[in-house]
């Protein structure tokens, strides 16, 4: 599975939030701590997509706070390109190396101009103007945006201003993008740009890691990681996790369309196979069955 160097190392991480107290009207009430990560331990190769998946509270979405530093552990390790994500004083290497993309780009987006958006955290890092400059060019270039440079974010559709928030994180040049269920508030059409967009920083060289609940996206990943509980209880390819159809629905997921009525057809004795994950596959191999019913 490995395309690379590992350049995320998570070993034996355990999280759990802080007690706090509440402060109600009437009096004051402490509210334990909450353990969330329960040992996880993964390793991800440099260039590789890898799709997390899992119900909501499985701690996903923790773990992703943990890749630049939102979060840091409470016990075991997280490092990326070697960096330990506990080392306060490396923070903004830290912040520099792996971007984060939100699932609101309104929470993101803080310019009036999509241009003057992109360089907003280049011109915090210092980036000189002229270096600025080719940068925002690039990164609209790279996510399709380019000719919207001078338009108001407001004006744009949702998956127009997610491409937006994605470009800003691509201008200062991460070895790693960590998108937590960026779709998860857009249309199909939204979708699908922002899924293009992440395939195609992906081919150019970057380390993605993906959170979503779209199973379809998930399958478009080299690598699929199932978390629930705070534990990581599958780690496969698209194919190897998705044709364990029954242990997924048992964690509360399902599987891609596709997969689904493959799984339903082998089960009412159709001779297809249990890890078709995309829709040209399903199609041929209907084809062939079709076909091989004739002769």
């Amino acid at each position: 599975m490995s395309k690379s160097e590992t350049i995320i190392q998570i070993n034996d991480l355990y999280f759990e939030y802080s007690p706090y107290i509440d402060e109600g009207e009437n009096n004051n009430s402490v509210i334990e701590s909450v353990p969330v990560l329960h040992g996880v331990s993964l390793d991800v190769p440099e260039g590789q997509f890898v799709a997390i998946l899992g119900h909501n509270g499985s701690g996903k979405s923790t773990l992703a706070k943990h890749l630049n530093g939102i979060l840091t552990p409470t016990r075991g390790s997280v490092t990326v390109a070697g960096i330990d994500v506990s080392d306060d004083e490396k923070l903004q290497q830290l912040r520099r190396t792996v971007g984060m993309v939100f699932q609101n780009p309104d929470n993101q987006i803080v310019a009036t101009i999509v241009e003057e958006d992109v360089a907003f955290a280049l011109e915090n890092l210092g980036v000189e103007p002229a270096e600025i400059r080719v940068r925002i060019d690039a990164a609209l270039e790279t996510v399709g945006m380019a000719k919207f440079a001078k338009h108001a974010p407001h004006s744009l559709s949702g998956g127009q201003k997610q491409r937006v928030a994605i470009a800003g994180v691509i201008a200062m040049e991460p070895k790693c993008i960590v998108l937590d269920e960026p779709t998860a508030m857009l249309d199909p059409s939204g979708r699908a740009e922002v899924v293009r967009t992440v395939k195609k920083l992906n081919v150019q060289g970057a380390t993605v890691v993906y959170i979503t609940h779209y199973m379809e996206e998930a399958a478009l990943a080299d690598r699929v990681v199932v978390m629930d509980d705070g534990k990581v209880i599958m780690d496969g390819t698209p194919r190897e996790v998705f044709r364990r159809v029954g242990e997924l629905r048992e964690v509360g997921l399902d599987v891609p369309q596709v997969t689904e009525l493959a799984h339903k057809l082998r089960a009412a004795g159709v001779a297809i196979p249990d890890d078709v994950i995309g829709e040209e596959e399903f199609a041929e191999w209907i084809v062939k069955i079709v076909g091989a019913e004739r002769i």
